[in-house]
């Protein structure tokens, strides 16, 4: 996996996700979401089998942003999401399996998407990311 910054979303297993859900029809982006999240959330053994962490850490992130109320997050800088969540309703609905995948995938530092990191202030800008979407998912 290539990545270029010290955000969840980049990555090229990230960007590829975001351009695959964004190349798809505006009505059919939240059925391929909610799919990796409920899957996620109900058997943690599908990742890295099925969807990589990555894939999983763009669902949350689009769930997240459907639903956030207010904040300037970093993981909402990316102008992919931006554009692609602008139009899809608020996935409220998906709040819980969002919140189980992104434990699944970011719960702690020996999660798949926190393990690799070799800068210490890389690894700290991503768990913030990860605090971020924890809290514009439980919609404080």
């Amino acid at each position: 996996m290539g990545t270029w910054g010290a955000g969840l979303l980049d990555s090229d297993s990230a960007q590829d996700f975001l351009d695959q859900v964004k190349g798809m029809p505006a009505e059919a982006r939240p059925a391929l979401v909610e799919q990796v999240v409920v899957r996620v959330a109900g058997d943690a053994s599908v990742v890295n089998r099925e969807f990589v962490p990555e894939e999983v850490i763009v669902a949350v992130a689009i769930i997240a942003a459907t639903v956030a109320e207010a904040g300037d997050y970093a993981w909402m800088h990316n102008g992919d999401l931006v554009e692609m969540t602008r139009e899809m309703d608020p996935q409220i609905h998906l709040r819980d399996a969002a919140v189980s995948a992104l434990a699944i995938v970011a719960g702690d530092r020996n999660s798949p998407l926190l393990s690799g990191w070799k800068s210490e202030d890389d690894l700290r800008s991503v768990e913030q990311q990860v605090d971020e979407i924890r809290t514009a998912l439980s919609g404080s």
